[in-house]
């Protein structure tokens, strides 16, 4: 009986062996294609980095650009207001019927310049 389980034993272990063997192979070939994947991932992940970095470098001296090219009309808007303020002071007793038309202009032109300032200033830090 101990020969009939060895036998037994030996068919297992060669039927084991059998699907086992490929299995390992396959596992292995299917470990260099991920670790192949990977390291591709890699190499495009730092390229995209790059632009991303490149994007937003960019997008920053625009906006710089942006606040420099509007800091001249800010400040005419400004002036324009303290003047059509005094103006409304010192002719708002006397009925002039285009006055009101006129301040009504500069007060909308005034807050138009007025807002890329305050966004501006509330610009985010970059945290590179």
């Amino acid at each position: 009986m101990a020969t009939w389980l060895q036998i037994i034993l030996a068919i297992v272990l060669l039927g084991l062996s059998a699907f086992l063997v490929p299995l390992l192979l396959q596992l292995r070939r299917t470990a260099a294609a991920v670790e192949q994947l990977a390291e591709s991932a890699r190499e495009d992940l730092k390229q995209v980095a790059g632009d991303v970095h490149h994007l937003s470098t960019r997008a920053d001296a625009l906006a710089d650009l942006a606040v420099t090219s509007l800091q001249f009309p800010l400040g005419l808007s400004r002036i324009v207001a303290g003047t059509a303020q005094a103006l409304e002071t010192f002719l708002g007793k006397a009925e002039v019927p285009w006055m009101g038309a006129l301040l009504a202009g500069v007060k909308i032109a005034m807050n138009f310049f007025r807002r890329p300032g305050k966004a501006a200033e509330t610009k985010e830090e970059t945290h590179e």
